[in-house]
């Protein structure tokens, strides 16, 4: 899955909150495309592995506004759900983990006014 102007840290509002976002939305994607694959389950969670460190990455140097992405890191693990499909989850970095959940907190505040 190559990384291009189709990932949301090329879009010109890659910005501050914004970039967060567009960085849940981008890893989604990309653990669900290397979890539908065929082969074998670690094979494929490795190579899920090495697109979320680039994906970072990118984000890191593209990101305006933000500092969110600096530093930071993705673990992909692995399991298998209740109808026998392979499923990977990111686990995010303390620093980065610490901003979405800052966006969170800020979405549900705007949500209820």
């Amino acid at each position: 899955m190559a990384l291009n102007e189709n990932w949301g840290y090329a879009r010109m509002d890659c910005r501050g909150d914004h970039a967060l976002s567009l960085f849940l939305d981008d890893i989604e994607r990309l653990l669900r495309h290397y979890a539908s694959l065929d082969g074998q389950p670690e094979a494929n969670r490795f190579q899920a592995q090495a697109a979320a460190n680039t994906l970072i990455q990118a984000y890191d140097k593209n990101a305006r506004g933000t500092q969110a992405f600096k530093n930071q890191s993705i673990e992909v693990r692995s399991f298998v759900n209740d109808r026998q499909c392979l499923e990977f989850v990111p686990i995010f970095s303390s620093g980065l983990k610490a901003k979405l959940v800052a966006l969170l907190k800020r979405s549900n505040a705007a949500a209820t006014h």
